[in-house]
């Protein structure tokens, strides 16, 4: 038995280096792909690892992945079949002189038949044969230039003329590994998706319920507070948001219109210091007066008012700022009732809100009798922002919204200053689902927008070799 056990184990184990070495030798081969030398901007999608995460999801909870379902993707991925080795990185990169949203790849062929019955009759893009080996979507903001072993492809939505390029890169003028490159920091890491531009670093990682995001970025337009600091908002709330930082001032331009609505960008800059924060707690009633006509005895038109309830967000926003500079201002436009502090409808329009100001502070709220409490709390992040869809569909009961927002539970995001012009921000976004994988999930919610555009080669085929 012992001996059959041990026989068992050595199986185990040479399974295990092999699956590994397989991985393995397929990133090795993936990070020696090359990228021209103009390139500014590099997109990493780590196929491998997100084939390693959906394996381990689907052992862990196989029934998330059963059913009708399974049998659509296995039809789907047989009907895919592009003709294309799926190399376990795909680069995708954007270069110099060209815009920033139009990006460069390289896959390739491993079935020419294949490849060119997938180009011609079964791609999800309609594409249009320009020559014997350049085709290109209707749009043209889609095109693809091959030779007997490779396929370069273009993405532009800006239309760009891009033929030479991509003859460039099929012909490998002017390449560089992408482990000699500036972006060689992208090679070895492990996370699901990564970018890197000189503004920005960002990864996204998709686990069981839950999709990360993080972003390394310069931003020159506002100053993070040295020592952040917010008011403890209500942990249950809706949505929640904190901001404690400075903007820095920007030239209004000549003849620019200005708003005088209190919330407009002109007069937000105005009276905006360093601190703002936001919190919608729950839903309250509200009574509107509605104004209306009827005709009395002597069939003459007169105004008539009838009291109206109407449920609406219980919001409350506070912000740093001369409240009596504030308050001047509203009087001053006539949109300040001075007895009860309701600003005017034409000022803020959709709800009655109500102006209180105290102590260099100035707060705008649907609830005329809250008083703010301005004690603060210290805090790494200068920025955060949470919101629960859950209490958001049931308080704001919108059919086209709550479809899309119906499979999340939370959305978390916090930002915090990493040095001079530089900010880490990183966000959470949960599903209500916490067994199936957020990608799977993601693409299930989106399916009816995204199925026409989405349509990979999800086979991992045999090793690139060059």
């Amino acid at each position: 038995m012992k001996k059959f056990l041990k026989i068992i184990a050595a199986i185990v184990i040479l399974l295990l280096i092999s699956y590994f070495g397989f991985f393995k030798y397929r990133q090795v081969q993936a990070n020696n792909v090359s990228i021209p030398v103009s390139t500014n901007a590099l997109l990493k999608i780590n196929v491998d690892e997100l084939y390693k995460t959906l394996a381990l999801s689907y052992i862990k909870h196989p029934n998330q992945y059963s059913g009708a379902d399974k049998k659509g993707i296995k039809e789907k991925v047989d009907d895919l079949n592009t003709g294309l080795k799926i190399p376990a990185n795909i680069y995708l990169y954007g270069l110099k002189g060209k815009a920033k949203t139009t990006f460069f790849s390289t896959f390739e062929i491993a079935d020419t038949l294949v490849f060119n019955r997938f180009i011609q009759k079964k791609s999800a893009l309609p594409l249009v044969k320009k020559d014997s080996n350049f085709f290109q979507s209707k749009d043209s903001t889609f095109l693809i230039l091959f030779n007997k072993t490779t396929v370069a492809f273009a993405y532009t939505p800006q239309k760009e003329q891009v033929k030479t390029t991509l003859v460039e890169i099929l012909n490998r003028k002017n390449m560089i590994k992408v482990g000699d490159s500036q972006f060689n920091g992208l090679v070895n890491l492990s996370d699901h998706i990564t970018f890197q531009n000189i503004e920005n670093f960002s990864k996204i990682n998709f686990t069981d319920g839950k999709i990360n995001f993080s972003n390394e970025f310069i931003n020159k337009s506002i100053e993070p507070a040295d020592k952040p600091q917010h008011r403890v908002l209500n942990p249950e709330s809706t949505v929640s948001m904190w901001l404690n930082a400075k903007f820095k001032s920007e030239l209004p331009k000549k003849n620019q219109a200005k708003s005088p609505s209190l919330l407009s960008k002109h007069n937000f800059f105005r009276f905006y210091k360093d601190y703002l924060d936001f919190e919608w707690t729950n839903t309250i009633t509200q009574v509107d007066t509605v104004v209306g006509y009827e005709y009395n005895d002597d069939f003459e038109r007169v105004e008539k008012k009838i009291l109206q309830d109407r449920k609406i967000p219980s919001i409350s926003m506070n912000l740093t700022a001369n409240d009596r500079e504030v308050s001047d201002y509203l009087k001053s436009l006539g949109a300040l009732d001075q007895s009860t502090g309701k600003i005017s409808s034409a000022m803020i329009p959709l709800y009655q809100v109500y102006f209180k100001g105290n102590n260099g502070n100035v707060q705008l709220s649907t609830l005329k009798n809250i008083k703010p409490d301005l004690k603060r709390a210290l805090s790494n992040d200068f920025f955060y922002f949470k919101v629960d869809f859950k209490k958001l569909i049931k308080q704001m009961p919108m059919p086209v919204i709550a479809d899309k927002l119906s499979a999340f539970s939370q959305l978390e995001i916090k930002a915090k200053s990493i040095g001079k012009d530089k900010i880490k921000l990183e966000s959470e976004l949960l599903f209500l689902n916490k067994d199936a994988n957020a990608l799977i999930q993601l693409l299930k919610t989106f399916r009816n927008g995204l199925n026409s555009s989405l349509n990979f080669n999800f086979s991992v085929g045999n090793p690139v070799s060059k």
